[in-house]
């Protein structure tokens, strides 16, 4: 199996601008957020390395050193993945009849009836019923049981071979054994019946082209994403295949998992919800270190920051930041502008914040932007939890 990891290379501590510091609250990373918001998710990131870049936001003491920073930081996300993820050619110069795991939909056969068929629907709205959740998802908010799917940069890969039917709990323990995979969306996809065994899509000179009314199968599918999806991560996609063949999309759900995962050496995770710690003012009297933005093609993982919060605190240590304090405690989180592309973020105190102190929602900037928060969480060094 490759190996793969995620190499971060902390910005230098002592060049980048700092947060206010005598603000009435933390404020949100936002000039850092576009920064890192540049890169897209490799659909075979799960099968190869990632080298990605971290904007850190200091405080003033640190803006001040000249100091190297501390060194790269290597995390190997596989930790969480038993799984790899491999494509076989099917070279032929034939059309086939597509194998499928779904219902055909061919009374009438046209992608009106695909959309409104009830059997779809029925699956999709049963699939979130508190009996029926996978252990340890939720089912995402507004997207449920829709015509779209979600469109979104952290996309890993998908699979549709093994499943059997719409089944949420057997994509959630493919996403369990998936490298950095946080959230999923299952979904009717109707696809033309006969295709290219070697392109698996229409091919008019072969004798399958694709007609409007060409007989339709259906695939049941699981996607994974590194992000936690949201209700604004569903788009309507249009796609045609061969001459005329309509694709549509029918009783797409998503899932994201409702805790964040352990990580070695830390106590947590403690689940803030959908607000960020905001620390008291003045922070760098109250602990806060740091915050960083990460690129869009790293997924949500808390173990990043775990890695950076040990090195913040060997960099303090070494080179007298902060007055030496270390990295205690860090809160993980996902930051949205006006409610998409999410970018994983984490916070780095000196001092241990409880769920008490998760006060920041977001906030609106002065060009009218809505920042927000999801997936927060709080970590701590072993001896320094604390409940409130």
């Amino acid at each position: 199996m490759v190996r793969k990891n995620i190499i971060i290379s902390s910005l230098l501590l002592g060049l980048v601008s700092a947060s206010p510091l005598h603000q009435k609250r933390q404020d949100l990373p936002i000039d850092s957020y576009d920064e890192s918001n540049v890169e897209t998710f490799d659909a075979n990131a799960v099968a190869a390395e990632v080298v990605t870049t971290v904007v850190d936001t200091p405080p003033a003491v640190a803006q001040a050193s000249n100091d190297a920073p501390p060194d790269v930081i290597t995390v190997n996300l596989l930790k969480r993945s038993g799984m790899n993820v491999a494509r076989a050619d099917a070279p032929a110069t034939s059309c086939i009849v597509r194998t499928f795991n779904g219902p055909q939909v061919s009374d009438p056969n046209t992608p009106q009836a695909f959309t409104s068929f009830a059997a779809f629907s029925t699956a999709a709205t049963d699939a979130v019923k508190a009996a029926n959740v996978p252990s340890g998802y939720a089912a995402v908010p507004n997207f449920v049981n829709l015509n779209a799917v979600a469109q979104d940069k952290s996309y890993i890969t998908y699979t549709s071979s093994k499943l059997t039917s719409y089944d949420p709990k057997k994509c959630a323990a493919i996403c369990d054994a998936t490298a950095g995979c946080t959230s999923f969306n299952i979904y009717y996809e109707r696809v033309p019946l006969e295709i290219s065994k070697a392109t698996q899509v229409p091919d008019a000179a072969l004798g399958c082209p694709g007609n409007a009314d060409a007989a339709s199968a259906t695939l049941i599918k699981c996607a994974f994403y590194g992000m936690p999806l949201v209700a604004t991560s569903a788009k309507q996609v249009y796609q045609f295949q061969g001459k005329a063949f309509r694709v549509v999309y029918a009783g797409s759900t998503a899932f994201t998992k409702s805790s964040g995962p352990t990580v070695d050496g830390f106590q947590g995770p403690i689940t803030f919800g959908d607000a960020a710690i905001n620390a008291p003012a003045p922070v760098i009297d109250h602990g806060y270190l740091r915050t960083q933005t990460f690129g869009t093609n790293v997924p949500f993982a808390p173990e990043l920051c775990a890695a950076s919060c040990k090195a913040q605190t060997e960099y303090n240590a070494k080179h007298n930041v902060n007055k030496g304090q270390a990295c205690v405690f860090f809160n993980a989180y996902v930051i949205y502008k006006n409610g998409k592309d999410g970018v994983f973020t984490c916070a780095y105190y000196g001092i241990p914040y409880g769920v008490s102190y998760a006060k920041n929602k977001g906030q609106k900037d002065n060009s009218g932007n809505v920042w927000t928060i999801s997936n927060s969480f709080g970590y701590y060094a072993p001896g320094n939890y604390v409940a409130k």
